[in-house]
């Protein structure tokens, strides 16, 4: 974490800013984000075919990435990507494990529930072994995922990515020391019960991402989500927990450096 050792401005903590989505005008919406005084990005990685081109995709950006194999991309993991993800992560500068998690939807195989237990207690593992936070992804599973969380004995932190759970459970990750990402649901008129539990919760409980581009706020017509939305979100969540601008960014990249530590 050394280009912007000294950042004022906004992070995106969770930004698929690689996918192809961005190919054709990628460098103009980056532009456009730094006018609006986005300085930077976390990209996770979603299988091992993305994760082996990131380091030198954000290389020339000083972008900084996760590693790790996504719950709703099962069919793309084979046994030895745990093998190339251990590796992996000892030789690049990843800053934590991620995405992986669960996604729980209803419907779903009891197999196919015991297959995203095997890649997410492997990926939890590692996480471990290595030090590093982790960057997690989680559908109808929260209180699965922080069970397992207490029971593993991982303390290394991170981030649950979209938090759109019960304040019990928000309660819950927070006491693992994992923090919840925020996005532009926020902006949204319905999202009553978030509102609800960032009100209820200390500003030092969110971390602010995008997603894109998924996630698209309900507020625009755009066909994709980019991290201009950043700011807005940030205005948001400032007007709530009453604090300036300044002082939410402050408080986000003492926040950043504390989570992700590498």
């Amino acid at each position: 974490m050394t280009k912007y050792s000294n950042m004022p401005g906004w992070i995106d903590t969770h930004c698929h800013f690689d996918f192809p989505l961005f190919d054709q005008d990628r460098d103009e919406i980056w532009r456009h984000c730094r006018d609006l005084g986005v300085r930077q990005l976390i990209i996770p990685a979603v299988d091992r075919h993305q994760g082996e081109r990131l380091a030198d995709f954000c290389r020339p950006e000083g972008w900084w990435f996760a590693l790790g194999l996504h719950p709703c991309f099962l069919a793309r993991h084979q046994q030895p990507d745990l093998d190339w993800l251990d590796m992996a992560l000892g030789q690049t500068d990843a800053i934590a494990v991620g995405e992986f998690g669960l996604d729980f939807r209803k419907g779903q195989t009891a197999e196919l529930r015991q297959q995203q237990l095997f890649w997410f207690d492997a990926q939890l593992a590692l996480a471990k072994q290595h030090g590093l936070p982790v960057i997690l992804h989680g559908v109808g599973a929260h209180d699965e995922i922080t069970t397992r969380i207490k029971r593993s004995g991982f303390t290394g932190g991170g981030v649950i990515h979209a938090f759109s759970g019960s304040l019990q459970q928000a309660h819950n990750y927070l006491a693992l020391g994992v923090r919840l990402g925020l996005g532009g649901l926020l902006l949204s008129p319905r999202a009553t019960r978030l509102r609800q539990t960032v009100t209820a919760l200390p500003l030092d409980s969110w971390l602010l991402e995008t997603d894109a581009p998924d996630m698209i706020p309900t507020i625009t017509s755009l066909q994709r989500n980019t991290p201009q939305f950043i700011p807005l979100t940030a205005a948001a969540l400032a007007a709530m927990k009453e604090v300036t601008m300044a002082e939410l960014q402050e408080q986000q990249w003492q926040l950043i450096q504390q989570v992700f530590h590498r």
